[in-house]
């Protein structure tokens, strides 16, 4: 770690892994070719997983928490950033961590939610939408997804076990009927 920020985004890190863990989800943090999104989360169905996902973002430091409207707070980006959030094959949330409160809130990014400004964009994110307080509704945005997403979706997942088969030169496969 070089630097404060640095230990500030790997706790929001954690701290929203845990948030997650907690409501029984996956957890799968992406930490190659990251591109604005951090993590790739799951929520279970009693054992199983249920191989619907939902892609999350990150933001990390009460500096995020400086611009409060109508208790939300105004989050502002890049316009790339909105273009590949808007146009991804997984709902995207993006999720802010307050070290001074410990809470992570969250809002699904997306053509309702999201106005793109004059330069960049901005999205209010409930002040009251933690992700400890919102598991049937992260639950209902990963359900929303068609039979073609989740499948691609699950391809996408299994990528790096495809990979690591053909590296190693050998795979044993198991089909279940969908």
């Amino acid at each position: 770690m070089s630097n404060n920020t640095d230990i500030t985004e790997r706790i929001g890190v954690n701290k929203c892994e845990s948030e997650f863990l907690k409501l029984g989800f996956i957890f799968r943090e992406q930490r190659v070719g990251d591109y604005g999104i951090d993590a790739i989360v799951e929520p279970k169905k009693q054992d199983y997983l249920s191989g619907k996902l939902i892609a999350v973002q990150i933001k990390s430091g009460d500096s995020y928490f400086k611009e409060i409207d109508n208790d939300c707070v105004v989050f502002r980006g890049d316009i790339k950033h909105y273009n590949y959030w808007i146009n991804h094959s997984l709902p995207v949330i993006i999720v802010l961590y307050s070290p001074k409160t410990d809470k992570c809130i969250w809002e699904v990014v997306n053509k309702q939610t999201a106005q793109v400004c004059k330069s960049g964009w901005k999205i209010l994110i409930p002040c009251t939408q933690t992700i400890e307080s919102s598991k049937e509704a992260l639950q209902n945005l990963a359900e929303k997804q068609s039979e073609h997403e989740m499948r691609w979706n699950s391809l996408v997942i299994a990528k790096e076990w495809m990979e690591e088969a053909r590296e190693r030169g050998e795979l044993i496969l198991e089909v279940e009927e969908w």
